[in-house]
């Protein structure tokens, strides 16, 4: 039940914008009620099981402690400010953060079968093909307003901060010229980037390892990567880009023999897809997506130079006030933050939130929420690079395909968020986080005794899980 929940899990996060019902002002979403119902099932098991868990006393466990604890500290200046709204908004967003975060020792402590993660990852390309084909859709639906263009978003977890009245949310999708950008079943496109990213490298570390195919059917595979790309080009983001070209710089990095001979292979069909697909594009709207890009970036750099001029739309320039931001909320409360969610609350620019994950946490959570959220992807990219290049370990097909896939993952989330925005109490985060954490406690387990054993078996309570079953 575990490992189904979990895959469901990965299926409904991107539901993001659509709650169940509210409470105090948060939107209850799916990924809520599919994540309560894994911690129950979760604890039910661990009680219930005789055998002890092995979690190896590494490094990056540390941090995650550590971040948990400074999360739980930083609640000290809201709470010696007395402003009530600030306490309120703290304890709010601790809960859901802990909720969220929690998923990280489940992927810790649970028994994972070892297909589990073929499964997953299978269900995860499949799952893109519907995703993509609506996305695609999109385009053309708001461009001839056609049924499902916007889809309406219900959540009032995004409007609790007085951005907007929920009745004039839908998906964000800013107009440039006559394209719409694809955001699909995501509430905005780059949300949406980030996941088609997260696909591509599924199909394309494998091929560049010369390891089977998740999907072993070509038509399937060549399926996904073409509806993949086209889509990827309709978000029409620049996290897009910067995911992609983190991935590829890290397959040079990484695979530079193996990547260095399919390169080319990977470039004429990327660029034919992309070139056909502007075209088809151009005809129908009158506007080409890959003039735009270049557009858009030009006005970047523009931008860096000290140029007002920029291509509307464009957030960069706002983002880069926002890290500003960040760091002037953080000299107010130099160790413990300022509390988490309460960015907001410590400025008066009318900016609601850090973009980026590590202003989000010193602002927030201080020097001690910094460095463990710095020591988390640290230390993992320690453990995953150094068993990367391990070719003497004994690992399975499946794990040696989810070491490699879960390398790039990381390298996509460091992107993400570090560059883009913050997903520091958003469920997916943790949930890529997790895998990483379970490849490198799996290996790491195998190869050293600094293990810690838990068992949580309990005769009484045995009975009952058995009575539920």
């Amino acid at each position: 039940m575990i490992e189904r929940l979990l895959i469901l899990s990965f299926l409904v996060y991107p539901f993001d914008g659509f709650m169940l019902f509210s409470v105090s002002g948060y939107g209850v979403k799916i990924i809520d009620v599919v994540l309560l119902l894994l911690y129950i099932f979760f604890a039910l098991e661990l009680i219930s099981s005789k055998q002890k868990i092995a979690i190896n006393n590494n490094i990056v466990l540390h941090f995650i402690i550590l971040l948990f604890v400074s999360s739980i500290l930083s609640g000290l200046y809201p709470l010696f400010s007395g402003n009530s709204e600030a306490i309120f908004q703290y304890f709010k967003t601790l809960v859901h953060f802990i909720f969220v975060y929690f998923v990280v020792f489940v992927f810790y402590s649970h028994n994972f079968s070892d297909n589990f993660w073929d499964k997953l990852i299978r269900t995860l390309l499949i799952y893109s093909i519907f995703i993509n084909i609506f996305g695609i859709y999109q385009l053309f639906a708001r461009l001839y307003n056609l049924p499902l263009a916007w889809l309406p978003i219900n959540n009032v977890s995004m409007v609790y901060r007085g951005m907007f009245e929920m009745s004039d949310i839908t998906q964000i999708s800013i107009q440039f010229m006559n394209l719409y950008r694809a955001t699909s079943i995501f509430t905005e496109p780059s949300y949406y980037a980030i996941f088609l990213s997260s696909i591509l490298i599924f199909q394309i570390v494998p091929y560049i390892r010369k390891q089977e195919p998740f999907i072993k059917n070509r038509f399937m595979n060549i399926l996904i990567l073409v509806l993949t790309i086209i889509a990827l080009l309709a978000t029409f983001s620049i996290t897009a880009i910067l995911c992609v070209k983190a991935f590829f710089l890290g397959l040079m990095i990484f695979e530079y023999r193996n990547f260095a001979k399919k390169f080319l292979v990977i470039m004429i069909t990327s660029s034919v897809i992309l070139i056909i697909t502007d075209l088809i594009i151009e005809y129908y709207t009158e506007t080409s997506p890959i003039e735009l890009f270049y557009t858009r970036i030009e006005g970047i750099f523009k931008t860096i130079e000290g140029s007002d001029r920029q291509i509307t739309g464009e957030s960069f320039k706002y983002r880069t006030e926002i890290i500003k931001t960040g760091f002037e909320i953080w000299q107010k409360s130099p160790i413990t933050g300022c509390g988490l969610g309460n960015f907001y609350l410590n400025q008066n620019k009318n900016i609601n939130f850090a973009h980026d994950i590590f202003g989000n946490s010193l602002s927030e959570m201080g020097l001690i929420g910094a460095i463990a959220i710095l020591g988390i992807f640290t230390s993992i990219f320690y453990f995953l690079i150094k068993y990367y290049k391990n070719q003497d370990l004994e690992l399975t097909l499946s794990q040696s395909r989810l070491l490699g896939v879960t390398l790039f993952l990381m390298i996509q989330t460091v992107t993400v968020n570090f560059f883009s925005s913050s997903f520091l109490i958003y469920a997916n985060l943790w949930l890529y986080v997790g895998i990483a954490l379970y490849i490198i406690n799996k290996i790491s387990s195998k190869l050293f005794s600094n293990n810690i054993y838990l068992c949580f078996y309990s005769d009484r309570i045995n009975k009952f899980t058995k009575f539920l079953k």
